[in-house]
Order: structure tokens, then C-alpha cells, then sequence
């Protein structure tokens, strides 16, 4: 066999950011995956594996959960189908990988404590596979996309000593040749621009070293890994259109190809119809009118293909979301019509998690629907108890840096209560934790829900630790995710404070108004 038999079994590699779609074009049947986990220094934790929903949002779905036992071991088992993104989290450490089918006996290890932890709370770990075959997608594509980093980074295309050896060097040498993929932007496919016959002549012996690959969905990811190379400054847009876009189906699932195509329409709105008719372009989107948007952006020659063209729509609405060009509110409503609306299912998907991303959790918008149970073990839905200004609590009696924000909660309840309610979400594991937990500290005398050690809730409220607090006015989220109350919440409370009592100040022809009321 080729050069491929020397891919490394273990997973030295960390995976593309993008993630893959739940549902695969090149294989609609579901297949069993079967995990193994080996995580000694996690015992009695519950351990998490997710699915990525589709690559354009990167939304995950629980596949399934199990809780590691006293001797380090968990077994997970969930059916997926085609090729897909995993993530296997236990509190906030999570690991990557890709799941279609068959067994895998996985190290998942204790985070490097040298490593900063990351902004959105959380921390990466690279699974460490044992007996991996090297004809399995985790090590293919692993040695793929560290090949096409070499390349960026060294230039190995025609250097005769390096080359496609390049790479195996450096993990004799003990070591990675630059960081990992995953640290790329997701647009990575900028100036300068490999000579064509660099391109060419690297293409050529990547698909030497990888012949003995029957795999379709690895040879896609190839295909469009060289076509991020052969991108340049925007100097080679009909040749690359013509070569990989034009009526060509697209790929979905394959995050290569996904890469590519975020590249080559990047600003598209911006760099097409803004630029050639501002005017029809805000009618358009003030009116949420998406058959006259869509005529707009086909009027450029590579949006001639209606699924293209409404790909791009999208694609670019979600991205312009954030600015203040255009109405969000408009936004929100196109983006709503294609998922309602729109002839293709993998696109009503992607608009769906579009949505859901843009509004879920976020300043402004309400809180999902859920429904707990009282300490008495009735059922609660907590927007019930959400009057006035609210602060929403959520913690656990196991977890010890709460304690510290508890502390600190009581105090602020103790100056701002008259101003504001509390309502606690305890995510023990049983009801007699919340129980013992409340007589402990009957100071916190606010309501108390309990949530359970279920990781639906979480994902529901979209955060990945606790203590979590949320401010809202009845049921709209105000501050979400709230300042700590050691860091922060006090100078909001206290603003509200000024403002309740200079509107509650005695007026002869006024009735008095409700303090927590923001």
C-alpha cells in the first residue's frame, strides 16, 4: 500500500472549526458508533456526545450521555448518519472528532493546566485514539488537513528534500510542524496566491500518497482543500467558479468544501448588490422581501443557480446580522421565510439554526419554555415565576466556586431585594442535594426549581458552566448572561435602585409603582 499506511493511529490532530452537517449526501443510512472512554480524571461526571447540526451555524445536537464510573470508564452509543462532527464534552472540556459508525476505545485527557482556557468558557483537549485504523476518517483527514497546513506554512509543493515528507519529520521529531488547523479563520483562503504549478504539482502527490482511499467523502474534502489554495486575491474568480462551483451539487456535509465556498462568496452583499443598487437592496430587506433579494443577487453570473443563489442569501443575512447596516428584525424574517418556505431541506435546516442562533438566549429575546419541578415535585414552568425585574440563578450544591458567587448573591438580595426577585435552578443530581442544600443555607430564601443533572437544560439556556445568572423584566432577557454578582451585577442593581426610587417618589396625583419593576 502507498504512503498512507504510515498515518499516525493516534489522534495527534485536532479537527476542522466548522464542524460537519448531521446529515450526509453521500450516505443516508444511520450506523451505530460505539465510544469506549478511558477519563480517569473526570470520575462520576456525566460525559456529553454531540452532533453538529450543519456546518454554516455550527449548532450542535446531544446524541447521547452516560456518567463516568469510579474506575474512569463511560460507554457511549448513539446512531448517526453519513459522516459528521462529534464533540465529546464532560463539564467544560471537550474533545472533537468524527463519527460514521464503528467502535472506538478513546483516551480523553486531563486539560494541560499551562493552557489558557478560552473565551466562550470552555477547553479543548485532543482525544487520544487506541488502534486506530489508519484508513479510518479520524486519521485521514487528521493527515490530511495537517499536509495542507505544511504547505501553507513551508511551501513544500516542489522542494524536492521536503515534500510529502515533511510531515513525518516533524512527528519523528516529536513534534507538530505549526499549529493546528483548527486555529485558521474560517475564511482562510486569502493573498498571496500559490503558483499554479505549485498547486498542481503538491495536488498531484497528494492524490499519490492517498490512492489506496476508496472513501468518497475524503476525496471531496481533498478536491476543495487544493481548491483553498488555488484562492487568491480575488484575480482567478471565474476560473475557480467555472472549476468547482458551476453545476456542481453542493456539498453539504464536506467542510472543505464549506471553507471554500464561505471564501469565495465572503461580502458578497457588501462587495455585489450594495455596491450596484443600495436602493433596491434596502427595499428589499426593510420590506422582507425574498423573491425581489434573491433577483437581486442573481443578477451576478455565478447566482444564476437558484439553490446557489438562495445558499448565499442566507449565508450573508446571518452574517450581516450583527451590523447596523441593515433591520435586524427584517433580517430575522427573511431568514424565517426560508425556513418556512424554502424547496430545499438542507437550507430549511441551516435557516432554522440560523434563527435559533441569532435570537436564542440573547438580549432582548425570552426565555426558551421550561418546565422544572418545586422542591415538592410539582411541575413549574418557569416563566410563571418571572415578574417584574427577575434575576434567574443557576447552580449546584457539588459545585464549589459557586459557593463564592452565592455568597456574594445573598449579599446584593439582602441590599436590592425590595427591587428585585430571584428565582434559583438547581442542577443536582437528585431532589435530596436541593433539599439539604436549601436547609443549609436558609438566608437563600428566594424560590428554588429543581433542574436536575440533565444537560437538556443547559443546552436549552446555552451555557456550558455554572454559576450562570440571567436578569430579565418578566420574560425578557435583559442581561444575558448577567455580570457575577461578585463582579459587576452590584452596579446594575444599584442603577435600578436610583431609578425605581426616583420614580416612586411621593407625587400627590401619581399612584406609587412596583420597585422591581426595571
Amino acid at each position: 500500500m502507498s504512503g498512507i499506511m504510515d498515518i499516525a493511529v493516534r489522534c495527534w490532530r485536532k479537527l476542522l472549526f466548522v464542524g460537519t452537517a448531521a446529515v450526509s449526501v453521500l450516505n443516508a443510512n444511520a450506523v451505530t458508533v460505539h465510544i469506549q472512554l478511558s477519563a480517569p480524571s473526570y470520575v462520576d461526571q456525566r460525559v456529553l456526545l454531540y452532533q453538529c447540526s450543519d456546518l454554516f451555524t455550527g449548532r450542535t445536537e446531544l446524541l447521547t450521555h452516560s456518567r463516568i464510573d469510579d474506575k474512569g470508564n463511560a460507554l457511549l452509543e448513539a446512531e448517526v448518519s453519513g459522516t459528521v462532527k462529534g464533540t465529546i464534552r464532560i463539564g467544560e472540556v471537550s474533545a472533537d472528532l468524527w463519527l460514521n459508525g464503528g467502535s472506538y476505545t478513546i483516551d480523553f485527557p486531563a486539560p494541560d493546566p499551562k493552557k489558557p482556557r478560552s473565551l466562550n468558557g470552555t477547553t479543548t483537549v485532543d482525544p487520544i485514539f487506541k488502534n486506530l485504523d489508519h484508513l479510518d476518517i479520524n486519521a485521514l483527514i487528521g493527515d490530511l488537513n495537517e499536509r495542507l497546513d505544511a504547505f501553507l506554512a513551508e511551501d513544500l509543493a516542489t522542494d524536492q528534500r521536503a515534500g510529502m515528507q515533511a510531515v513525518d519529520i516533524a512527528r519523528r521529531d516529536g513534534g507538530n510542524l505549526m499549529p493546528d488547523s483548527v486555529k485558521r479563520p474560517g475564511t482562510l483562503f486569502i493573498t498571496p496566491q500559490f503558483t499554479p504549478a505549485r498547486v498542481d504539482t503538491f495536488e498531484r502527490k497528494l492524490r499519490t500518497f492517498y490512492a489506496d482511499v476508496k472513501n468518497p467523502w475524503f476525496w471531496r474534502n481533498l478536491d476543495y482543500g487544493i481548491a483553498g489554495l488555488r484562492f487568491g486575491p480575488r484575480v482567478n474568480d471565474r476560473d475557480l467558479f467555472d472549476r468547482y462551483l458551476k453545476s456542481k451539487p453542493v456539498l453539504y456535509d464536506v467542510p472543505e468544501y464549506v471553507r471554500f465556498f464561505n471564501s469565495f462568496f465572503e461580502e458578497h452583499l457588501m462587495r455585489n448588490p450594495f455596491r450596484n443598487d443600495e436602493a433596491a437592496l434596502m427595499r428589499a430587506i426593510n420590506g422582507a422581501l425574498i423573491d425581489s433579494l434573491k433577483n437581486l443577487f442573481a443578477k451576478n453570473d455565478f447566482l444564476k443557480d437558484p439553490a446557489l443563489c438562495e445558499l448565499v442569501v442566507i449565508k450573508e443575512l446571518y452574517a450581516q446580522y450583527p451590523g447596523k447596516i441593515f433591520d435586524r428584525a427584517s433580517i430575522l424574517k427573511l431568514i424565517d421565510n426560508v425556513a418556512n418556505t424554502s424547496a430545499i431541506p438542507e437550507h430549511k435546516r441551516i435557516a432554522t439554526n440560523m434563527h435559533w442562533d441569532l435570537v436564542t438566549m440573547k438580549n432582548g429575546g425570552t426565555l426558551p419554555s421550561l418546565v422544572l419541578r418545586s422542591p415538592e415535585g410539582t411541575p413549574v414552568r418557569v416563566d410563571t415565576m418571572l415578574h417584574d425585574a427577575t434575576c434567574i440563578v443557576l447552580t449546584a450544591s457539588w459545585c464549589t466556586y459557586c459557593e463564592q458567587e452565592m455568597v456574594a448573591m445573598e449579599t446584593l438580595f439582602k441590599e436590592y431585594g425590595a427591587y428585585f426577585n430571584v428565582v434559583g435552578i438547581s442542577l443536582d443530581r437528585d431532589m435530596n442535594e436541593l433539599e439539604k442544600y436549601v436547609k443549609a443555607h436558609p438566608q437563600r430564601s428566594w424560590p428554588w426549581l429543581f433542574g436536575g443533572d440533565d444537560p437538556t437544560i443547559m443546552d436549552a439556556l446555552r451555557i456550558r458552566s455554572i454559576p450562570t445568572f440571567f436578569l430579565l423584566n418578566d420574560n425578557t432577557l435583559v442581561y444575558s448572561p448577567a455580570p457575577a454578582p461578585s463582579n459587576g451585577m452590584a452596579a446594575i442593581l444599584h442603577r435600578m435602585k436610583v431609578e425605581a426610587d426616583e420614580r416612586n417618589k411621593l407625587r400627590p396625583d401619581v399612584a406609587p409603582r412596583s420597585p422591581k419593576r426595571r
